[in-house]
């Protein structure tokens, strides 16, 4: 990738655009939980989500203006509002395909694949980048998406260890 913008405005047009996808995608993930924390979780994430599509909007208005890339304290503190409205309509964005009967559990390992794309992807973005703000951009988001998915795996892993499925508990109430 070097020093070559048009490449970085690239990169971060698809990282947009990934970020996008998966904020929509855990919005409707949100309201596939029954319990309130794993709601509540989801809604913390899309937030998450948005506040990446901010810095990394900041980031790519800075390129396109010719500017350079921004610290992320710096794109932290001066990304711009984007609009919340759907995006999917005009940018070509496509959503990520939640079978209809998915019970939670599957809900949850889709929404742990979506964090694990956004890692590698950020990954390779700054291991490809010469410029060490656009490296520490993206290893911030690297270490974002990482936490994300250790958040995601232990709801996971408690709901599998509980036989927590489908939005109830399946136990027995007998009594030996």
């Amino acid at each position: 990738m070097g020093d070559d913008s048009r490449s970085h405005v690239d990169v971060l047009t698809d990282a947009i655009k990934m970020e996008l996808e998966g904020k929509d995608y855990f919005e409707r993930a949100s309201q596939r939980m029954s319990v309130p924390h794993a709601r509540d979780m989801f809604i913390g994430l899309v937030k998450q989500e948005q506040r990446h599509v901010d810095v990394l909007s900041e980031q790519l208005r800075r390129l396109e203006g010719g500017s350079g890339w921004a610290s992320i304290g710096d794109a932290l503190e001066s990304s711009p509002d984007v609009p919340r409205t759907s995006v999917f309509q005009d940018k070509g964005l496509k959503r990520i395909v939640l079978r209809e009967g998915a019970g939670e559990l599957e809900v949850l390992e889709l929404a742990m694949e979506v964090e694990k794309k956004s890692i590698e992807y950020y990954r390779s973005a700054g291991a490809a980048s010469d410029d060490p703000k656009a490296r520490e951009v993206y290893s911030w988001l690297v270490e974002e998406e990482k936490g994300h998915l250790t958040i995601i795996r232990a709801e996971h892993d408690l709901r599998a260890q509980s036989r927590f499925y489908y939005g109830s508990a399946e136990f027995s109430l007998e009594v030996e």
